[in-house]
This record gives C-alpha cells, structure tokens and sequence, in this order.
C-alpha cells in the first residue's frame, strides 16, 4: 500500500535529540498526511518527525520512537518479541508484533496484507527519520491502519567508511559501514552484529542484519532507488512473561517452563526494494518489492492433542508487492492524487509437537494465503493563502484463504476462504491564524479486518471463522501548532468510537477463535513542546491522555487493556560548552497502569523511569569520533515494561530492565 513519498527529505528539522540545538528557522516538512511534501504547520493533522538519536547502535525501536504523544512504547526487554506499540489504543491488543498501526520504509509497506508486521528486521541505526501519523487521516493508508510510521534511510550525500562498538552489562554490538559516492550514483554497505545474555534466564539473542542500498540520478528528474535488506537471528531465547505473583515476588525471575519447553525464536528475512521516482509538474512514484521471512518458534507447551496447532512452529512466507502514485494539478490551488497497489503473501507454516524442546510429530500443516488490492484517490485544495484542505478515499479488497493438509482424525479440515471489501475516507481543513500559529480539524472512518490468525478457527466446528467482519472506527480531531524561531508545540484533542472489535471466544490446545461482540470509546488529549530555553539548554515535553474503555453491555465501563491513561515524557539537553560539541541528557518517563485483560482483573502497576547521558563528538582532521556512556533506569526501579493482553494462564506481566549501564564509540572516516 502506497506509503510515504520516496523522495528523501532535505529540510531542516527542528529536533533536539539530533541537534543538541533548535535550528532558528523550524521549517519540519512532513509526508504522511496528504502522500506529498508539506509544512508541518500546513498539515490538518497530528504528525511528529524524530531523527536519529545520538545514543550510538540502536537495540530495538523504542529508543527512536519514545516521546511522540500518542504512541505507547512498551519495551518487552524480550528479543524474541518485538517491542509492543500502540497510537492512541490502536494495536494494544496484539499478541505479537505490530498491528493496528501501518508501517512503512521508504514508502514500502513493511505490514503484511493482513496489518500484522514487525520492526525487528530493520537495520534501525541506518534510519534517518521516522515520521508518525496519527487520527483521521492515517485510515486513508488501509486495512488496520490506527496510526502510521514512516521510516526513511539515511541518503547523506558524504562519503564515509566506519565502525562502532557498543557494550553494556548484557549486550555487546559491532558494525561496519560504507558510503561512496560515484558520479550519479550512491552506493551504501552496513552489516551489525549484536549478542545478548539478556535481562532475565533464559533470554540469551544472537542478531546479524545487513543493508546495501543503491541510488542513482537517471535523469534531471528522475530517480531510482534498489535496496537490499537480510536480517538473521539464529538465537532469541524467550524467557515469557510473569504472572503478577510471580512479578511482585521477583521480577528477575524466568518461569520453569521456559527451560522445560526451550522457548527460542529463529528468524531469517531477504528483501530486495527497487523505488523510482519523478519529479517535476506531474510526479509519480512506483516502488516494487519481494521478499522472504522464514520463523522456527518453541511455545511452553507441547500442543501434543491432535487437535492443537503444534507447540514448535515452522513458517515459510513469500511475499511480494507493488504499488505507485501519480499527481496532477487541476489549477493552480487544486492538486490531485490516485494510486493503487497489489501487496500478497504466501505462508507454508506447519506445527510440531514440542517435546520439551525437541520437535516431535507434526500437528499442523497449511498454506496461508493474503492478498490486498487498493486504489486510493487523494485531493489538496489551497483554497485561500491561509485555508487549505485535505481529502481521501481509499478502496480494499482483502482475500484470505488457508488450504489445510492436516485432516487426521478429531482434528478437522480448517481450509476456507473469506473476502473483505472495505472503504475508508477522510478529510482535514486546517487554517494558519498568523505565520507560525496554525488550528485543524479532521474526520475519518477507517477499518480492521482480522488477521490470518484469528480467522483460523471457528468456536465450534471446522474451517475458517467465516462470520468475523471488520471492525470499523469512526474518528475526529482538533488542534492546534505553533512554531517559532526557538520553540515548537502542538495540543490536539481527539475521540474515537469503534465498532464490531473483536473478543476472544475460545481457546483450547492453541486454537484460540475470536467473536466480533466489542464497541470502543477512546477519547484523550496530547501535547507536545519542544525549546531552546537557553543557548545551551533545550528541552522537549510529551504528554498524552487517553480515555479508553469498552462501550458494549457486556464489558461497558471496563478499561482496554494493554492502554495506559496516562503517558508522559521529558527530556532536557544541556550543552555546557557552546564551542565544545558535548551533550548531557536527562530523560523521564511516566506510564499510568494498564489493565491486563478485558474482565480488568489486575493491573500492571505504574511505570516510572530516569535515563542519564553523555554524548560527545570530534572531528579530528577527516575522522570524525561519536562517543556515548548512559546510565538507563537510574533509580533501578522494578519495572513492568510491557503487559500481555488476555493470557488465559495469567502470564501478563513482562518485566522491564534494572539499572544499566552501557557505553559506545563510532568512528569514521570521511573524504
């Protein structure tokens, strides 16, 4: 599905985490909004942009995306799981991954057809930006589309050759990279490794990523891109999550059924990206992909029933997908988008006995099958020097189909197929009250449609749960964005009323079946402030609020799980020499507690941290040396990091890392 532009941004970004310092001219440009370049104050809706940190080799997303309002960042401290994200409630619920939220590198759809994806196989220290979208205007990127992230890679034009280390008490990392530039053409090689003994028992990971990216200038106005990406992660052991007994007893502690049953993770991914993309009075973009993702995983259970999905899993996906947008100006104030794409995926995933770490005999063997087919229409009306007005639609067709080869006995033929057809609009006014005070207001109605896994099984019976529908959100939001010389914020208020969400019906042996039976109301606030308080100090202040509870009879008035109400972070950069690229920070955060399942039974309790950093860079001649030491939860706090929704065996709570100490350097030569 068409994602942010292709091209990369060159504007100034106004951002204190890459800068140290506010640029005095904060021209943010971003692209999700309306799929084309824009002034952040001219956008009618909520969007941050967030540059590379400059705390060295990255160790999971979170440390790019905290600190945006809206997004919830729960780091599972569990490299077998990928850190759990949710904008404004969306995604709260997932039992892996990412879902409910639209992910993108590039304008290349990292999210599967179905709307589940992952961030762990992206190579996240060559990222340059990342972008979030958040309210109405997201639902125009499709299915399951609560919020969007945009990743872009670094495109700098120097040529450099490097390396880094990084080391802390668990983890230890090492990269080489390389950047040349001949003629027309850019070339760029990284390759990482990274090992863990990990936070807890039994939660030991081994991780190789590569990246090559190739970009060259075809012609004055046309551009073309081709990137390859591998990521392989032989080890990533799964220490589960804790009851909370277990929790409050000792948070350190990895149950006995992660050794019993060798819970570890494998994973290997390729991925070859072409893009290209033209410029000038009619732009178009067109951006084609294939790929490969192969998993091996042992659950903490043996799934030895016949009629169970097996506790050790193989899976197989091909994937491929294609997508291009093409714009036009019908006047000098209206500009025009339409677009489509065509993204599918192939799965072989079969599921074995785990007899307590050794595969047994097989329990589940099928093809899943996802394919998405979209067209998007989208349209920019300048409708005075102050008015402008954004609006959308977006049509999907969405087919699922599972071929079962396993029909042995009690355990039934759960082939079938189901198709969506599903529309999404929006639109978005916003008007700039002066030159750097600007109000908006949007609207939207958007959709989820289930997930291969949770249209596998039927609560009674066999074959595909055939009666699930999408769940549908109707959204709105206002607010308002200032930008200065030294200072940035933004206050927006949103509400969000969903229906048909989906609950759990069952589960037995690992055929876990869903029921459409929920109705939402999300409702909340979010602030942002971003300042240069004094030349050497800066500060940036995110706060969010957020309302969610069920609507329907049977659960109305009990909180959404996985969602906190409250949601803050403040972070203050102090540079003590102005002539002296040195950098001292200090970060807070603060997370209300979060209800662990639908009935609300516990609660995780409040989450509060402190982080300290020392960031110094050189330039030496033509090396350039970037240095690091941080002191992460200073107050060695315990910590719930993450919540599992809905685990029947009441496993909810995943424990967040004590004090840590780690310390890098990056060095490279330029010419």
């Amino acid at each position: 599905m068409p994602g942010p532009s292709l091209k990369p941004v060159t504007a100034s970004i106004m951002l204190a985490v890459s800068s140290g310092a506010l640029a005095q001219t904060p021209e943010v440009i971003v692209i999700t909004a309306n799929a084309q370049q824009q002034r952040w104050l001219d956008a009618a809706a909520s969007i941050e942009v967030r540059a590379l940190p400059r705390s060295g080799l990255l160790i999971d997303s979170g440390q790019l995306l905290q600190g945006i309002p809206g997004l919830q960042v729960d780091s599972r401290a569990n490299f077998a799981q990928d850190t759990r994200l949710s904008i404004r409630g969306f995604g709260s619920r997932s039992a892996f991954g990412v879902r409910g939220i639209y992910l993108s590198q590039d304008g290349i759809p990292i999210s599967a057809p179905d709307g589940q994806g992952q961030l762990s196989s992206v190579l996240l220290d060559n990222i340059a930006e990342i972008e979030v979208l958040r309210g109405p205007l997201a639902v125009l990127y499709g299915n399951g589309a609560g919020g969007v992230i945009a990743l872009r890679t670094a495109t700098e034009a120097t040529a450099r050759a490097g390396t880094a280390l990084a080391v802390s008490q668990q983890h230890q990392q090492y990269q080489l990279a390389g950047r040349q530039q001949l003629g027309q053409h850019q070339l760029s090689l990284a390759a990482k490794h990274f090992e863990s003994d990990g936070f807890r028992p039994h939660s030991a990971a081994r991780k190789q990523q590569l990246q090559g990216l190739w970009q060259t200038q075809l012609s004055d106005s046309l551009s073309a891109s081709l990137r390859l990406d591998f990521a392989y992660d032989p080890l990533l052991q799964d220490p589960l999550s804790l009851t909370p007994t277990q929790w409050r007893a000792d948070p350190k502690q990895t149950v006995s059924q992660a050794q019993q049953f060798d819970t570890t993770k494998s994973t290997r991914q390729r991925q070859l990206s072409l893009a290209l993309q033209q410029s000038g009075h009619s732009p178009w973009q067109l951006a084609l992909w294939r790929g490969e993702r192969e998993v091996t995983q042992r659950l903490a259970f043996t799934g030895a029933a016949i009629t169970s999905a097996g506790g050790d899993i193989a899976l197989d996906r091909q994937y491929q997908g294609v997508n291009g947008q093409y714009s036009w100006r019908l006047t000098d104030v209206l500009q025009s988008t339409v677009g489509g794409a065509w993204v599918s995926s192939d799965d072989e995933r079969q599921g074995f006995v785990n007899n307590f770490g050794q595969r047994g005999d097989l329990r589940r063997d099928e093809t899943n099958l996802a394919e998405n087919r979209d067209l998007f229409w989208r349209l920019h009306w300048q409708a005075t020097a102050k008015l402008s007005v954004d609006a959308g639609l977006r049509y999907t067709e969405l087919s699922y189909q599972i071929r079962d080869r396993f029909i042995q006995g009690a355990n039934p033929d759960d082939s079938g197929r189901k198709n969506y057809y599903q529309q999404a609009a929006a639109m978005g006014l916003n008007y700039r009250l002066n030159d750097s005070l600007s109000w908006f207001i949007s609207t939207g109605l958007g959709f989820e449609a289930p997930t291969l896994a949770e249209l596998a099984y039927k609560p009674e019976g066999s074959g595909l749960n055939l009666a699930l529908l999408a769940s549908e959100n109707r959204q709105w939001e206002s607010g308002v964005k200032y930008a200065a010389s030294r200072a940035r914020f933004s206050v927006s208020a949103f509400s969000i009323r969903s229906s048909d969400e989906l609950l759990v019906a069952s589960s037995d042996n690992g055929r876990t079946s869903f029921r459409n039976a929920g109705a939402t109301a999300r409702q909340g606030l979010e602030f942002y402030w971003q300042q240069q308080l004094t030349p050497a100090l800066s500060q940036q202040v995110a706060l969010t609020y957020l309302d969610a509870q069920f609507d329907s009879a049977e659960l109305a008035g009990k909180r959404i799980p996985g969602v906190a109400r409250l949601d803050s972070h403040w972070q203050l950069s102090w540079q003590p020499w102005l002539t002296r690229p040195l950098f001292l920070e200090w970060t807070s955060r603060y997370r209300d507690q979060i209800a662990i399942n639908d009935q609300n039974s516990d609660f995780a309790p409040a989450s509060l941290s402190f982080d300290l950093s020392l960031h110094s860079t050189q330039q030496l001649g033509q090396w350039q040396v970037r240095s690091w030491l941080q002191l992460q939860n200073l107050t060695d706090r315990n910590n719930v990091g993450a919540v599992v929704v809905n685990q029947s065996n009441g496993r909810a709570f995943e424990s967040a890392p004590g004090r840590q100490l780690s310390a890098g350097i990056n060095l490279d030569y330029l010419w």
